[in-house]
């Protein structure tokens, strides 16, 4: 006779920040789907800080999930790079040096002004109407500091960005490389000055106006302004991360 296996309901007292939900709603997409994505809006809210120790008892009370689906969630979200397991230990959310960020933007430098000129010459016109609704997220986002307002923003920008290209390759690398990115500005954006952000809108919104164009070249080009712009911001915040830590470090 089969034995029957129950799951033990998970417990349903819950630790978050104020103002932010993190607990799952188990209708519309799979369980562990809507778990991962709980727990990258925990780490790009801050609610979790980079080198934060995170335990799977902690976990199951924050999202409401038991501890076999935490254990796949945080395997998807180490293959995400958003977290490091750490042997023999609780595995603990990613940091990001000025290196790593460097070798993003480096590779960042050469795909987006690709998919750029791509998609100036191979969107429709409903990839276009959707990319002007990424801006016009990215742009309220900017405006109200919401820091996941915008990194859900720009992932749909890019997102739409790499669809209207036409290239699956090139789309398949952006996703990858878009976990670790929306890291970096959710490490910098609050830290950003106005004047930061005003250039950053100021040359999405150049990007979008050649696209609307249908001029490749300059698609490209403004691209390329907006990656050496944000690379440049984010190495001069965490440089001053950095040297906090190290501050910090010496001080002990």
């Amino acid at each position: 006779m089969a034995k029957v296996i129950k799951r033990r309901r998970a417990t349903t007292r819950i630790t978050k920040a104020p103002g932010i939900e993190f607990r799952v709603n188990r209708e519309d997409q799979s369980l562990r789907a809507m778990a991962v994505a709980s727990l990258r809006k925990a780490i790009f809210s801050g609610h979790f800080k980079p080198a934060e120790k995170l335990t799977e008892r902690g976990l199951c009370e924050l999202t409401g999930v038991s501890r076999s689906l935490m254990r796949e969630v945080l395997r998807d979200l180490e293959a995400q790079g958003l977290i490091d397991n750490v042997p023999h230990k609780s595995p603990i959310v990613a940091t990001l040096t000025r290196d790593d960020a460097r070798e993003i933007y480096e590779v960042r430098s050469a795909l987006e002004p690709m998919a750029a000129k791509l998609f100036a010459e191979r969107a429709t016109q409903e990839q276009i109407v959707n990319l002007d609704a990424m801006v016009d997220r990215c742009r309220r986002a900017m405006a109200d500091k919401d820091v996941l307002g915008l990194i859900d923003g720009l992932e749909g920008f890019y997102n739409a960005l790499f669809a209207g290209a036409g290239n699956k390759t090139a789309a398949m690398l952006a996703r990858t490389l878009n976990n670790k990115a929306s890291l970096v500005r959710a490490i910098t954006f609050q830290q950003q000055t106005e004047l930061d952000t005003r250039r950053s809108m100021s040359h999405i919104d150049q990007i979008a106006a050649a696209l609307h164009n249908r001029n490749p070249d300059a698609a490209a080009a403004a691209c390329l302004t907006q990656v050496k712009r944000s690379w440049k911001v984010a190495m001069q915040i965490l440089g001053q991360i950095e040297g906090g830590r190290e501050t910090v470090s010496a001080r002990s």
